[in-house]
């Protein structure tokens, strides 16, 4: 009998943060054999996440305003952003079809396609329509390219380099953000919106041409696309698909649901349609998975992976620890313009200055900070310490709006306060993003990642759309010893969620 044969540890080596073989080297590619190949490809990645949802959820309402549309018609583009909210009900398909790498770079060529067609529809003869069709497909492209990019890290960094690149990832996504929404509206201004849209789809197809260069094959292909085809064109998919579309096309064009609310209740007049969304998300959540929980995750591979995310140790928990973790920030981001306009008296330009540049810089600086010593020192060293400076820093908006109250407060002041908070900000960012990673079964990274992501994007649009009226009720200084009251919830289960050490899995 021969002895098996090893390969000697002089004789591995990693590629982006995965310790392989020999054998495992031909997978990883060319694209892959250096540090920095695999921090290119990181960058390019989360940049190309955060590049077509800022076009989405920062553009939308400047195009259609700059064409007329009425102010209902601009307040309706909040429901772009439902995509992001849903993307948990078609997220395991990635992991199902295909390999992540060819969903990628698939999805990207879709998107060029996309924003080519919505600037070309910039057009008083083209009926508004068909813009508002265009970016409704961009925004269920870009949720899925969402979907695909977590799902896609996860698979080719272990947890460790997973935890040392969380800077990187944030970094990129917020450089996407700012370039979408300072010099593409300032190149927009110039030449209008059609050669505008132009450019950002240039700039996509850049994207798309450096990934399918760059980006390292480490998966080996599952059930071929046309199999998904073939599904999707079943009669309950496409009639479900109509329903959906005849239900927000009603809803838009007759306010079918708030005539009824307001024949109801008089007092629910007062909450928008986007607010009855994000209610009937958050109870279709919690629906959907007691539904999972009780089925056999070897009914489908579909219903495995909802099933096999309720399968973690207290499943529960992570539900509710996901769901209210950035609830308190929402509130807090959502008010905080109007606060310095109204009580401090900033000008939009000073605003930028402190939030969009001073504080961005400080945000960008915790979140490496923190990736970089979670890293180093485990998620368990550091949780308490960075959700403490996440939360915590909220009570510096209170001592602001007492100022506020009593006189005049330099700009000075107003950014260090601003940059501190940002800095907090970063930091639970790094936190999250880590716990989200380590809540994501290897069998069903893209689906279990869009499952607690969607959780999270759901707490922001209910948050978002009470925070004016509370702001009202209670005024800023209450309002924001509000935003840190409710950030107590999710503090006080960090003692009870599983993952802080790391990934644990269900005994059988």
């Amino acid at each position: 009998m021969t002895a098996k044969k090893t390969w000697p540890r002089r004789n591995e080596r990693r590629y982006g943060g995965v310790v392989s073989s020999p054998k495992s080297l031909h997978l990883a590619g060319k694209a892959e054999k250096t540090p920095s190949a695999a921090r290119i490809w990181i960058a390019s990645t989360y940049f190309a996440e955060g590049y077509p949802y800022s076009i989405v959820n920062n553009l939308a309402e400047l195009v259609f305003a700059s064409l007329g549309a009425s102010l209902g018609a601009v307040g309706l583009t909040s429901l772009f952003h439902l995509p992001w909210n849903i993307k948990f009900l078609w997220a395991p398909l990635v992991d199902q079809y295909e390999t992540k790498r060819r969903w990628l770079i698939g999805i990207e060529i879709a998107l060029c396609i996309v924003m080519l067609a919505a600037a070309l529809s910039v057009s008083n003869a083209v009926p508004m329509g068909a813009l508002a069709a265009a970016f409704l497909a961009l925004a269920f492209l870009s949720a899925t390219h969402d979907v695909t990019i977590d799902g896609f890290y996860l698979e080719a960094l272990d947890e460790r380099e997973q935890s040392r690149f969380v800077g990187l990832r944030q970094l990129s996504y917020k450089l996407a953000n700012l370039l979408v929404r300072g010099p593409a509206v300032i190149l927009a201004g110039l030449v209008g919106w059609r050669f505008g849209l132009l450019a950002l789809a240039v700039v996509m197809a850049g994207i798309t041409l450096l990934h399918a260069k760059a980006l390292p094959r480490r998966e080996t292909p599952k059930r071929p696309i046309s199999d998904l085809a073939r599904s999707l064109a079943q009669p309950q998919w496409v009639a479900g698909v109509v329903a959906l579309g005849g239900v927000i096309w009603l809803e838009g064009s007759f306010h079918l649901l708030g005539k009824l609310g307001r024949r109801l209740v008089p007092s629910l007049a007062r909450v928008p349609f986007e607010g009855w969304i994000a209610v009937a998300l958050a109870l279709g959540v919690v629906a959907l998975t007691l539904r999972s929980r009780s089925r056999a995750t070897t009914q489908s591979p579909y219903r495995a992976a909802f099933s096999g995310f309720l399968a973690q140790p207290r499943a529960g928990l992570i539900l509710a620890f996901v769901l209210l973790f950035r609830t308190g920030e929402s509130f807090l981001q959502k008010m905080k313009w109007p606060f310095l306009r109204d009580q401090v008296h900033l000008t939009l330009e000073q605003y930028g200055i402190a939030n969009g540049t001073f504080g961005v810089m400080a945000s960008f600086a915790g979140t490496l900070l923190g990736g970089y010593l979670i890293s180093r020192h485990g998620l368990r060293r550091w949780i308490w310490p960075f959700v403490i400076a996440q939360n915590g820093l909220h009570l510096l908006y209170v001592v602001l709006a007492k100022w506020a109250l009593s006189g005049s407060v330099g700009l000075g002041a107003v950014t260090a306060i601003i940059s501190i908070e940002h800095v907090g900000e970063g930091l639970g960012t790094a936190v999250f993003t880590v716990f989200l990673m380590r809540c994501c079964d290897p069998a069903h990274r893209a689906a279990h990642m869009a499952i607690v992501t969607a959780l999270m994007s759901i707490g922001f649009t209910v948050a978002g759309i009470a925070s004016g009226y509370l702001a009202q009720a209670l005024g800023f200084v209450r309002y924001f010893g509000f935003t840190f009251v409710v950030t107590i919830p999710s503090m006080a289960l960090i003692a009870l969620v599983p993952h802080i050490d790391g990934r644990e899995t269900s005994k059988p």
